[in-house]
């Protein structure tokens, strides 16, 4: 199951729910027929989508049996997942992120610096790196930063300029 957005409230009063994308492209997310909604214990139950349009940088969705406010209340915060994705084909040195997490992270002097723990989205993504200790440690994933990724040997190479890591 791949992890795709996460509803963060409803929208109008007929049980339309907002979901904010963690996905890249984040419009993959108008072309959903089903989706899976994990709640607190980790069941995910499976929704037919009747609707989905992009509204700002959130997409308002329609599920078959969310048809009043009470019942879409109940589903707010929780993650939505599909079974899986056809990933478009990406550019050179373009990643998506489920492939970046679990990479193990060196400097470019060859010391170990971590393993890639999630990114973050935000106006430039952020990799998070954890250390040997557990410490989470914040990396722009920009060029100047991250000049290789290699996803064959699972590895990433940090330029480690003073004060980042």
């Amino acid at each position: 199951m791949f992890l795709v957005g996460t509803i963060v409230g409803t929208f109008g009063n007929k049980g339309d729910l907002k979901i904010n994308p963690l996905i890249q492209p984040p419009d993959y997310l108008l072309e959903l027929s089903d989706i899976f909604v994990e709640d607190s214990s980790g069941f995910k139950q499976e929704f037919e989508v009747l609707r989905v349009k992009k509204h700002k940088n959130i997409y308002i969705v329609t599920l078959q049996g969310v048809d009043n406010m009470d019942v879409a209340e109940d589903l707010c915060g929780l993650s939505v997942y599909l079974p899986s994705i056809e990933f478009k084909e990406l550019q050179e040195n373009e990643f998506y992120y489920h492939e970046l997490k679990g990479l193990t992270a060196y400097a470019e002097s060859g010391n170990l610096i971590g393993t890639v723990d999630h990114v973050l989205k935000s106006g430039n993504d952020i990799l998070v790196i954890k250390d040997e200790e557990g410490k989470e440690i914040m990396v722009p994933f920009v060029d100047e930063l991250v000049p290789e990724v290699n996803l064959k040997e699972r590895t990433i190479t940090i330029n480690t300029i003073e004060g980042l890591v």
